[in-house]
């Protein structure tokens, strides 16, 4: 698949959504840091990863939706695309819906589709979760099975504290594989301003593959359409493909 196209239908798909006619829009675009250390069977490796990435929330008729897109570069070398697409219907204060998507690379493609669904707990808390299946040819023909949740607490409008925990398996024709992920993220939006900082940290283990990962991440976004807490409710934090499956080491 051509990188170029893809990058460039990504944009189409973002931009087409947020001037849908008649749609009250509510989304994000953002820049993201994250520094990653690997150890794989007692060998250490580490990689920068850089990414561009955002967000839009729009109506679909009697429908909420979402797309969701991201540019990812490894180590200045490998770069990857990727596109997620939502809709979802409001039950009481919260959601439920479906989403699927794409991420692809020169190597690796993979497609991935699910259920995901928020509820409040509260009026400062809110819970997201997802849980999909993915597939590549290009990893002899694996399959991923994944769940993730996501608790998000908002200390003020502008103030974000989260917390998430997943789970993925992989099914290949030798056997298969699983492991587990846990992390932590804060988001602070300056006041009187659409800009905001975000940090968080994963870590990732599997004792089927001897692997774990650490992953430090640093970011700042620009939010249209209202607050953290609005961006929150208005259901336009959904999870991306690469989000569910990409065991915290990407966004």
């Amino acid at each position: 698949m051509n990188k170029n196209l893809f990058a460039a239908a990504a944009a189409v798909a973002l931009l087409g959504s947020a001037v849908a006619a008649n749609a009250q829009t509510v989304g994000h675009v953002g820049a993201n840091y994250s520094r990653t250390d690997l150890d794989v069977a007692g060998f250490d490796a580490d990689a920068d990863v850089y990414q561009l990435e955002g967000a839009v929330r729009f109506d679909a008729g009697s429908l909420g939706a979402q797309v969701d897109g991201a540019i990812t570069n490894y180590d200045g070398d490998e770069t990857s695309f990727g596109v997620t697409g939502h809709l979802n219907t409001k039950v009481g204060s919260g959601l439920v819906g479906g989403f699927a998507g794409v991420e692809t690379s020169d190597d690796i493609t993979f497609w991935g589709l699910g259920l995901d669904a928020q509820a409040n707990l509260s009026p400062a808390t809110s819970l997201y979760g997802q849980a999909g299946y993915g597939t590549s040819d290009d990893l002899g023909d694996a399959d991923f099975w994944a769940v993730r949740g996501e608790i998000r607490h908002f200390v003020s409008d502008n103030l974000r504290l989260q917390g998430s925990l997943g789970y993925t398996r992989i099914d290949v024709s030798g056997g298969d594989a699983d492991g587990w992920n846990a992390g932590v993220e804060a988001e602070y939006q300056f006041a009187e301003t659409p800009f905001s900082v975000v940090a968080g940290y994963d870590h990732f283990d599997s004792n089927d593959l001897s692997s774990n990962a650490d992953t430090f991440r640093i970011g700042v976004r620009y939010t249209f359409g209202g607050t953290l807490k609005d961006r929150d409710q208005s259901g336009a934090s959904l999870g991306s493909v690469g989000r569910l499956f990409g065991a915290g080491l990407v966004r």
